[in-house]
């Protein structure tokens, strides 16, 4: 084997058959796939730019509320609750709120709160935690339990919920 890899006429039969090789599966193989793929990422930009212009029609607020939220607005677990759960339709003797003082954690301020809802189902709760969590960026939810009703596939009776908010 060491004599053929010194012979200068291997090298130029197996340079050029490679670079064939090579040619070939770029033609037949990579070409077409990377077309593909550039199609696929297009309509799905597409997609995302008819999302966006749809969510500036309808509720255009959104890109201030960073700039409003620097200038000293407070954010208060009880207004947001409150106004998410009259929008899923969780009625407000469905739900307890729990909510802690401010604390200071790593150099922040962080608020938590505990939420537990008595029934509900997996979907409006879904629609619910997620409208929240999209419009508050620093609200994270900590831990979530869920407890499953015997009585149907989509009913929960206790969701327990812990958020924590940092400024």
């Amino acid at each position: 084997m060491k004599e053929h890899l010194r012979n200068p006429l291997f090298y130029m039969i197996a340079v050029p058959a490679l670079t064939g090789l090579w040619m070939l599966y770029a033609w037949a193989l990579a070409y077409p796939s990377s077309v593909q793929k550039w199609t696929d990422s297009k309509t799905e930009y597409e997609e995302a730019q008819k999302t966006l212009e749809q969510i500036l029609r309808i509720e255009p607020q959104r890109l201030t509320f960073k700039q409003e939220k620097s200038q000293t607005t407070n954010f208060d677990y009880t207004n947001v609750i409150d106004q998410f759960t009259e929008q899923f339709g969780i009625a407000s003797d469905n739900y307890t709120l729990n909510v802690r003082d401010a604390t200071k954690k790593a150099g922040k301020t962080v608020k938590s709160a505990d939420m537990s809802i008595k029934t509900i189902d997996i979907e409006n709760f879904c629609k619910f935690l997620s409208a929240v969590l999209t419009r508050w960026p620093e609200l994270e939810c900590e831990t979530l339990r869920l407890d499953r009703l015997p009585t149907g596939k989509n009913a929960w009776k206790v969701v327990n919920v812990h958020f924590t908010y940092y400024y």
